[in-house]
């Protein structure tokens, strides 16, 4: 498990970013999250990197009924493509990028994890000002908290206001 370092505080323009980031990657999932249900997919996540002038959009998508190949991604990639490319929200050079979530998988809300219980994640959230996590194991999932189950037997409640995001750990 990696742990990654803390993020510079930078104040009220990292907070301007970080929201206008957030924003942006919620206008892009309304306006393509249509198109790829259509296709027969799930909107998994959208992750939105790179500078002013140049961005990568990755987009992950899943599917209930088999697993994620390669001709699932060039289509959904061939139809958002041109979606993102005649809408006015994107004022941007950008790259896109289409993807299964992976069996490490990033889970972009509370809800996701429903399906997942009873398997290892690592949980990023906000306690008393400052960023925490936790690796266990999932053991419910409710509209205003998360249990997961520590190394040490102790059982944590994570509160719907304190998620960040969570990742799959896979134990193979």
């Amino acid at each position: 498990v990696q742990i990654l370092p803390p993020l510079p505080n930078l104040g009220p323009l990292w907070a301007y970013l970080l929201w206008f980031s957030m924003k942006i990657e919620n206008e892009i999932e309304g306006i393509i999250s249509k198109d790829i249900c259509n296709l027969g997919y799930i909107l998994w996540g959208i992750e939105l990197s790179g500078k002013n002038n140049s961005k990568l959009i990755r987009v992950y998508i899943d599917n209930e009924d088999a697993p994620i190949n390669l001709g699932d991604c060039e289509k959904v990639n061939m139809q958002i493509k041109e979606v993102l490319e005649n809408t006015e929200l994107i004022n941007f050079n950008f790259s896109l990028e289409v993807s299964s979530p992976g069996i490490e998988r990033t889970f972009f809300n509370m809800e996701q994890l429903k399906n997942f219980r009873e398997q290892t994640i690592l949980v990023k959230f906000e306690e008393d000002s400052r960023k925490d996590s936790v690796l266990g194991k999932l053991l419910s999932v409710s509209d205003n908290y998360i249990e997961v189950m520590n190394n040490k037997k102790e059982s944590i409640k994570i509160d719907a206001n304190s998620y960040i995001t969570s990742k799959l750990i896979y134990k193979g």
